[in-house]
């Protein structure tokens, strides 16, 4: 277990960030590429990302472990950024990871080539990166974006309903919050930290596939970060038209449910945007929204001729699935916990190097 404590300043520093990390996310896929790490709801992107997969993709694989992510894999808005910005990124610290690889298995000649600071590597590096994140993040960037500003807007309630109390009890079923201390399910080198008056920062993201990932903490000079994944389906990554969960199909009906899962990830909508997501007409979207309305899970505001509908803090925890039984909201379920093993593994756990779909490269 790792334990955060908190001071007062710590918690008024503490913040939830309102928009995705990108190069977080594409790490954190490629971890699951690497480690070979299921995710149901992603089927579909790991499908299509199959189908514009670059063989070379396979040796930024090198630089994973079950446990270990590179944070110097760096994107930008343009893919010759992202490049320049990741072969620079490979400073000293970076090196300093590769060889630490090196103590858990033997590395590749790619590997060894990065840990030596040969320039031609890290050129390589760079290129790669961009062509990785062409491939599987570029083509979903919008959708993340939403994904996590809905995420965002759900904590936003929640901390004005009942404070940051309520935002920290309520990340994860796994998480436990006992002022002023942050207890997790994880067993890295350090079992307890003091931010220092830094605060939190709490980044949800769409890849992190069940788990927690810390950051900073050992940098003076940064705000700590706690990376979680955003809970629910994520299906929505995909979708052009929005599939909502069975569950909430059967209780709202299916148009009522995508339309609330549509306001989930990118409302507040007027009548007639919300009508066009769902493929629908207007007349009827504004029945199904008034209908969702009536039942406290929308809200509907108006701007001059316009009616805005927005998602209420019951209808982002009915999406979620934290709703049982008629009950107040609470932690999701659906979730596992998933905890670093407490060891580093030996050169035996490496994964074999596959495609997205499974076959070998």
């Amino acid at each position: 277990m790792l334990k955060i404590r908190f001071t007062d300043q710590d918690l008024a520093r503490t913040r939830i960030a309102p928009a995705a990390d990108m190069s977080s996310e594409l790490v954190l896929s490629l971890h699951m590429l690497a480690t070979r790490r299921s995710e149901g709801s992603l089927g579909q992107w790991r499908e299509q990302l199959g189908r514009r997969w670059q063989p070379r993709s396979a040796m930024l694989f090198d630089l994973f472990s079950t446990t270990d992510l590179p944070e110097f894999l760096t994107v930008r808005q343009d893919a010759r950024d992202t490049a320049e910005a990741t072969a620079a990124g490979l400073d000293r610290t970076g090196r300093a990871y590769v060889n630490g690889l090196g103590r858990l298995r033997r590395l590749t000649p790619f590997a060894r080539d990065l840990a030596a600071g040969d320039r031609r590597s890290r050129v390589l590096l760079g290129e790669l990166t961009a062509e990785y994140q062409a491939a599987a993040i570029t083509p979903y960037r919008e959708r993340i974006d939403l994904l996590v500003a809905a995420e965002h807007r759900y904590r936003a309630r929640r901390l004005a309903a009942g404070g940051l109390d309520e935002v920290l009890s309520t990340l994860r079923p796994d998480i436990r919050w006992e002022r002023p201390v942050l207890t997790l399910p994880m067993s890295p080198c350090l079992t307890e930290v003091d931010l220092g008056g830094r605060g939190l920062l709490l980044q949800p993201a769409v890849f992190a596939s069940g788990r927690l990932v810390i950051a900073g903490f050992e940098a003076p000079q940064e705000q700590p970060v706690l990376i979680y994944p955003i809970p629910g389906d994520r299906h929505l990554l995909m979708d052009d038209q929005v599939s909502p969960p069975p569950a909430l199909t059967a209780l709202l009906g299916r148009t009522r449910a995508a339309a609330l899962c549509t306001l989930a990830a990118g409302g507040p909508l007027s009548t007639t945007e919300l009508a066009t997501a769902l493929g629908i007409s207007p007349a009827t979207a504004s029945q199904h929204a008034g209908i969702l309305a009536d039942a406290g899970l929308t809200t509907k505001e108006r701007r001059g001729g316009t009616v805005v509908h927005h998602i209420t803090l019951l209808g982002e925890v009915l999406m979620k699935g934290d709703v049982e039984g008629g009950t107040a909201p609470r932690p999701s379920r659906r979730l596992t916990a998933l905890q670093r093993p407490s060891r580093a593994p030996d050169a035996r756990c490496r994964p074999t190097v596959r495609r997205p779909d499974g076959t070998r490269p």
